[in-house]
């Protein structure tokens, strides 16, 4: 509320007020402006005063001393001068107790006023001084705006309670508020309803929240259509944690929800689509039947929206495809190539959902699509495109072929970036599809001097041990590196290690100058531990025999047949129950991004009360018990 005052007054726009951070004034000056009588007659004047009040408390000049000149002020039918007289009351009320009770006395003669605007005012204002002193007069005008005539002030008045729960949370758990709250649910008004089921869901939040019964669920659905967008996601959401009693009902909630289907609102379609999915868990078959009815309009949102929420409906898109759904988008793929006009967060995603969908007779267009995308002026999206290809290949045996040859024309870019996530991929590749090296090997010789990423000169020399007996320049790929071996990163130092001492088991003669080179550079120059310690256990395996180093070193290794996804599917499925969330967005559970519930309201909290309490009550009693002790030893 503060906030907007502020910056209205501070943009210097005409009627804002924001003439008067231009000159100073003094607080007695302000003070005659408001006790002139000239200005109760002129509203503008008046309006003007107090703007000039407020300007000077958001300044940070203490106006606390026109207290008693602002509450008289109140005295108004105006309700703009009533908003700001409200605002000044509640930032000064909650700094002093002493004027608090002025403000209190104010607003709760207000709570009682004819107009309900003033009434739905005067409660929220009173609700928002949020101390424990004024607690019982805050509760009673709060009972008293829950069986208001007019559906504003109920509405303000069940926030209220939120309000209450957070000064004392045990007073309105044990009282009868909730009681008169959970009534309103039936309310006229589908604000109103809305404000309860998020009230009632606070308040219930250690026990799970509100649960709804039959009997509400099909009145809230048989006015679903009246209620705001906020409404309806309120309602859905709670309807998403319900277990129809029969499968007829399941059926009823879906058609009277096939409407919501169509809504513009991407909340309410996330929303809706949750419920649909959680109704037909149980039944695979049904459940295809709903997501099939869901592609049409998430599609048509996720092309049509602004690129924020667009990003939002496309991780939800792919949370479904991941689990086991994608044959319902295969058809569609084309409906997810990355526009030139796309932000690279969309890109990201977009190439994710076509790394799921490829496959056998999408691959070929999926991939040529994809390989566009590696010569994007965005790094990032390049460097995505070539990972994505890669785990299409991985996922597509019979694809592999294809992909390896379309993966090598990457490497006639000649690009730094490029080449090593090509290189990268290839290391990847090969060690599941090992029959490919040939391809591989030949381009070798020209990716040692392209590549100057650390991690794309690890997978060139991981390749060159691995395979440097299948082609015949392998050791001489080698000795530049082992001559300029102090200058490299550590990960190059530990890779050109492994991949010397294995060549050398392969090619003796043309190695063992280079090795003894090597581990001596390793073993007396290097200061990295964790070189110095690989070159330390190579030396004394290889003194000790080069038969039994060369069985430890290149011991036969399993083929690779699947590598391990970054998440499991647990996790999906945690994510899942998150669906329509910010779990989904940050693809990972809420509680990796939620260090702690603010929980004012915990059972811990009341626990905690209790225990005070007692504590309290046994130390009284025991100064009670000394007292007495003391009086009979003075008797």
């Amino acid at each position: 509320q503060g906030s907007a005052p502020a910056a209205a007054m501070a943009s210097g726009a005409p009627g804002s007020g924001g003439q008067y951070f231009d000159k100073k004034g003094e607080v007695n000056e302000l003070r005659q402006l408001l006790k002139s009588v000239s200005m109760d007659k002129d509203i503008k004047k008046k309006r003007d005063a107090i703007k000039k009040v407020i300007a000077y408390m958001t300044l940070g000049i203490d106006v606390s001393r026109l207290f008693t000149d602002m509450v008289m002020a109140c005295h108004t039918t105006d309700l703009v001068q009533k908003k700001m007289i409200y605002l000044y009351l509640v930032n000064y009320a909650e700094q002093n107790a002493e004027l608090a009770i002025l403000a209190v006395n104010t607003l709760q003669k207000d709570s009682t006023d004819d107009d309900p605007t003033i009434r739905g005012l005067a409660l929220r204002s009173l609700c928002s001084l949020r101390l424990e002193s004024v607690f019982e007069y805050c509760e009673t005008a709060v009972r008293r705006g829950l069986t208001d005539v007019n559906g504003y002030v109920r509405k303000t008045a069940v926030m209220g309670c939120i309000k209450l729960f957070h000064v004392n949370p045990r007073m309105v758990r044990e009282g009868d508020i909730l009681d008169t709250v959970h009534r309103l649910l039936g309310d006229n008004d589908v604000n109103v309803v809305s404000n309860a089921i998020h009230c009632i869901d606070i308040v219930k939040a250690d026990a799970g929240g509100l649960q709804f019964t039959s009997a509400v669920c099909a009145h809230l659905l048989n006015r679903i259509s009246a209620f705001s967008e906020w409404g309806q996601c309120a309602v859905l959401e709670k309807l998403a944690d319900y277990q129809p009693s029969t499968e007829a009902e399941m059926f009823d909630i879906m058609n009277v929800l096939e409407e919501l289907l169509k809504h513009s609102s991407a909340a309410v379609l996330l929303a809706c689509s949750k419920v649909f999915m959680n109704l037909t868990a149980n039944n695979s078959a049904l459940n295809k039947q709903v997501l099939m009815r869901l592609k049409p309009p998430l599609l048509t949102l996720a092309s049509t929206s602004p690129p924020e929420l667009g990003y939002t409906v496309l991780a939800h898109i792919h949370l479904i495809l991941s689990r086991g759904n994608a044959s319902i988008m295969q058809a569609d793929f084309k409906q997810f190539f990355c526009r030139y006009n796309d932000p690279t967060y969309i890109k990201v995603v977009k190439l994710e959902i076509l790394t799921s969908l490829a496959t056998e007779e999408t691959v070929q267009p999926i991939v040529e699509e994809m390989s566009e995308y590696v010569a994007d002026v965005d790094a990032e999206i390049s460097r995505k495109s070539i990972r994505a290809i890669c785990s299409i290949a991985m996922r597509l045996p019979y694809a592999a072929d294809h992909i390896i040859s379309a993966l090598l024309q990457f490497l006639d870019l000649k690009i730094d970036y490029v080449c090593t996530e090509t290189l990268v991929a290839m290391k990847d590749l090969l060690r599941k599809y090992r029959e490919h090296y040939g391809k591989v090997v030949e381009m070798i010789p020209q990716c040692m001097s392209l590549v100057t990423e650390p991690e794309g000169r690890c997978a060139v020399l991981w390749i060159v041990g691995e395979y440097g007996e299948q082609f015949d320049d392998a050791p001489y790929l080698l000795e530049p590196v082992i001559q300029d071996f102090d200058t490299q990163p550590p990960d190059v130092k530990l890779e050109l290690l492994t991949a010397t001492v294995k060549l050398f088991f392969a090619r003796p003669p043309e190695v063992q100058a280079m090795l003894g080179q090597l581990l001596h550079k390793g073993i007396s120059t290097c200061n990295h531990h964790d070189v110095r310690d690989r070159a330390l256990a190579y030396h004394r395996l290889l003194e000790y025999s080069v038969d039994e180093a060369k069985r430890v070193i290149c011991s036969p290794k399993d083929l690779i047949h699947a590598f391990q996804d970054e998440q499991d599917s647990e996790v999906r499925d945690r994510i899942f129950a998150e669906f329509n969330t910010l779990s989904v967005v940050y693809n990972q559970p809420s509680h990796k991004f939620i260090t702690a519930k603010q929980s004012l309201y915990s059972a811990e909290n009341d626990e905690g009360d209790e225990e005070e309490e007692e504590e309290a009550e046994e130390e009284e009693e025991e100064e009670e018990d000394a007292g007495e002790e003391q009086g009979d030893y003075d008797t």
